[in-house]
């Protein structure tokens, strides 16, 4: 796999496309992962402190299980102090929960051998179930670690009281954790004013900035700018995305800023291949930039306060010569439009926003979606597998092997080989490297708990500097502090027996072993194809929404959009999740699967901005004075609107059938833009002043349409470039 892979962060046109050895491709990718960027020091700090506080209060108090309450620092969301405080009230519920399920279960039915086994095959069931439908999924995590780990508990059950009162002291010692962690950042939030989100978005802007200035006044780039751009566009911004979902916020800025984060992902991509491309600019083209400049610096005050009403008059001038700054000028342009004043809600229409369901509990299609069960009958098979076999070879230590499929079990291969890969190579740096080596190299020269804290805390700061990296590389941190935990804090002496850590990396590869056999032979399902068919979901379901008249006086429509807007909320997050698993995929056509990754991407960053922007003409639609809208003006948007679900639809089959054929024809686009002009020109209309508000967003939207049905009709999905080609989304339709 790695020898496959390609130079980060983009080719020269957007897309990674040259190809490299594993040892220079492993030192870049290390390099760019590892470098410091703003913020992170302060996230290791807090984990550091967090997890070596917790760590002595468990060693000081002989508290067993304390290995879940160190890891407690790594795993709690620290977004803002209301996430934190929230991930930890969920993670404590969870921890709670299953102290109390895990001995009433066994006390039911874990005595016979027989029923036992039921017993863990119907805990697993379930665990893997909540995995998959719980809507708190931090909730349904930290019951899976109870699970997991309570199950080697009462492994063979011997004394009931003995195993009830290790499963209690294993709670207690993660809410030690849990508190201490919250405790910490109530602290740091306390003397820190700030927010990350924001500072995140405004450090990204600034870079582009910088470089869109150094063009237009002829200046050389400067190494910070060029490698600061390089190393965003590497890392990406999986971590401002988390922001948006943890924090706060509001559905609708939510929404807003979500697009937002994907509009500045992508400006980041291109800016970084251009500054690595081009020294300078041709002069001709020194206007653009300052208009490009200005644009910029309006949209960085803007995000300062959070949302206020920007308008910009940027459009897009695409040239053959500059098809990257193109690109990066059509996506600021749509920066403004998410939070100008036409697109911003009236407050007393903030209904179709509301969420519906926020006490509810699985998601809607838990018990009706095949896929899920496919998942949960996969999961609880592989972790039985290596039940069985280490209770066959009576191998307790070997129960690793059921957590590593609980952490690991994820719906395509790319996902699941990826925290698996991942997993290894924390295990065998934190368990044999730091952990065996701590072992018989360090702990013989220890004798007190300063030189233990010292240790501890060296290797927490490792394992939390991988852990804040892209989510390439950060889960790789959380299993180098686990393996290393379970080797230190299993005993409250000096561990200085090998075969403890032996053991829990034999489990390990016993884990993923059985995760490939069944994950990848059983069930095989290709993270590109599920990324694809994600998105062609969604394409369909903003074809719906689009066409959907919900009225006023029909609540059960209003609702029904609600739900709808939801759903394509969150497949949004989804398609993201599933492109971080492509690079982790092999075989022969993993370089188009990265290409259609691309492509992707940036398809996905125009939908977010158009989910944002037709929210207000939703509004206007369900709550709208229907006497005040003329009929012209309702003829033109009615028009749009099947326009853009046509469109949606039909690029939706076309991403099917290259799906399953690989083949792409090149179509001609029918533009929704030229359709309104054509209908506009040539008639005296008169509009009022919010429907000239409104039809400036009609516009808008049709640009985007016929922007992504122009390159989905004129690129093939998985069609790669040659490093000296230029991108044919390069070629900007006129109206975008």
């Amino acid at each position: 796999m790695p020898g496959e892979a390609q130079k980060g962060p983009i080719g020269s046109h957007g897309i990674e496309s040259r190809s490299e050895g594993l040892g220079e491709w492993l030192r870049e990718f290390l390099k760019q992962e590892l470098t410091p960027y703003p913020g992170r020091g302060a996230v290791v700090a807090r984990i550091v402190i967090s997890a070596t506080l917790t760590m002595i209060l468990i060693v000081t108090f002989r508290i067993p299980g304390g290995v879940v309450g160190a890891l407690s620092a790594f795993v709690l969301s620290r977004e803002n102090l209301v996430a934190t405080a929230r991930s930890a009230a969920f993670m404590m519920l969870a921890f709670v929960i299953g102290a109390l399920f895990i001995p009433v279960g066994a006390r039911l039915l874990a005595s016979p051998p027989e029923t036992h086994f039921l017993w863990v095959a119907c805990s697993l069931f379930i665990v893997f179930f909540m995995l998959r439908c719980l809507v708190q999924y931090g909730v349904a995590t930290a019951f899976a670690l109870v699970v997991a780990n309570v199950i080697g508990i009462w492994y063979l059950p011997g004394p009931a009281e003995r195993n009830v009162e290790l499963t209690l002291w294993l709670v207690d010692a993660t809410l030690i954790g849990v508190l201490v962690t919250v405790g910490v950042e109530v602290i740091y939030y306390a003397l820190r004013k700030g927010d990350d989100l924001i500072d995140g978005l405004d450090i990204r802007l600034k870079l582009i900035e910088d470089l869109v200035a150094c063009y237009a006044t002829g200046k050389d780039i400067s190494v910070t700018t060029k490698n600061g751009l390089a190393q965003y566009g590497f890392v990406g911004v999986g971590t401002l995305r988390r922001h948006v979902s943890r924090g706060n916020y509001s559905a609708e800025f939510r929404a807003r800023m979500s697009a937002l984060v994907s509009l500045v992902g992508r400006s980041v991509d291109f800016a970084a291949a251009l500054a690595s491309s081009y020294q300078r600019l041709p002069e001709q083209d020194e206007q653009r930039l300052l208009r490009l400049q200005r644009t910029i610096a309006e949209m960085r005050s803007c995000i300062k306060t959070k949302g206020s009403p920007c308008d910009s008059g940027l459009e897009p001038s695409p040239t053959a010569g500059t098809p990257l700054l193109s690109e990066i000028e059509s996506m600021v342009s749509l920066m403004p439009t998410l939070f100008s004043k036409d697109t911003t809600p009236d407050p007393s229409l903030s209904l179709i926003e509301d969420a519906p369901d926020t006490n509810r509990i699985f998601i809607p299609d838990a018990f009706t979606n095949p896929e899920h069960l496919r998942y949960v009958l996969g999961g609880t098979l592989a972790a039985m597998l290596c039940y069985v076999l280490y209770v066959a070879l009576d191998w307790p230590g070997l129960s690793t092997s059921v957590t590593t499929c609980v952490l690991t079990a994820l719906t395509t291969i790319g996902s699941s080989r990826q925290k698996q890969i991942l997993r290894v190579a924390g295990f065998l740096l934190g368990g044999v490297v730091a952990g065996m080596g701590a072992q018989i190299f360090v702990l013989p020269y220890i004798d007190s708990i300063t030189g233990f804290a010292l240790l501890f805390a060296s290797a927490t700061g490792v394992a939390a500097w991988l852990a804040t990296s892209s989510s390439r590389l950060s889960y790789a941190g959380v299993q180098f502090a686990f393996a290393f935990y379970i080797v230190h804090l299993s005993e409250f002496t000096i561990q200085t027996s090998l075969s403890v850590a032996r053991d829990r990396v034999l489990g390990v590869f016993l884990g993923i072993t059985m995760m490939w056999l069944v994950f990848e032979r059983l069930f095989p399902s290709s993270a590109a194809d599920e990324m694809v068919r994600i998105f062609v979901i969604n394409l369909r379901q903003l074809a719906e929404l689009v066409s959907s008249t919900p009225r006023a006086d029909d609540p059960a429509s209003i609702v029904k959009v609600r739900r709808l807007r939801q759903e394509i909320y969150r497949r949004f997050g989804e398609v993201n999740a599933q492109m971080d698993a492509v690079p982790f995929e092999t075989g022969a056509i993993r370089e188009g699967d990265m290409a259609a990754r691309d492509r992707i991407r940036r398809w996905q960053a125009s939908l977010r901005s158009f989910y944002v922007i037709e929210l207000p003409l939703l509004q206007f639609r369900v709550f709208g004075d229907l006497e005040s809208q003329g009929r012209t003006f309702a003829k033109l948007e009615n028009e749009v609107r099947a326009g853009c679900a046509r469109i949606f639809n039909a690029v939706a089959d076309d991403l099917q059938e290259q799906v399953t054929t690989r083949h792409h024809e090149p179509e001609i686009p029918v533009e929704v833009l030229e359709h309104l002009e054509a209908a506009q020109r040539g008639q005296d209309i008169k509009f009022t002043e919010r429907e000239q508000a409104l039809m400036r967003l009609t516009r808008t939207i049709s640009q985007i349409v016929d922007r992504l049905q122009h390159e989905v009709s004129t690129e093939g999905l998985y069609e790669t470039y040659a490093s000296d080609a230029p991108s044919p989304a390069s070629i900007v339709p006129k109206s975008a």
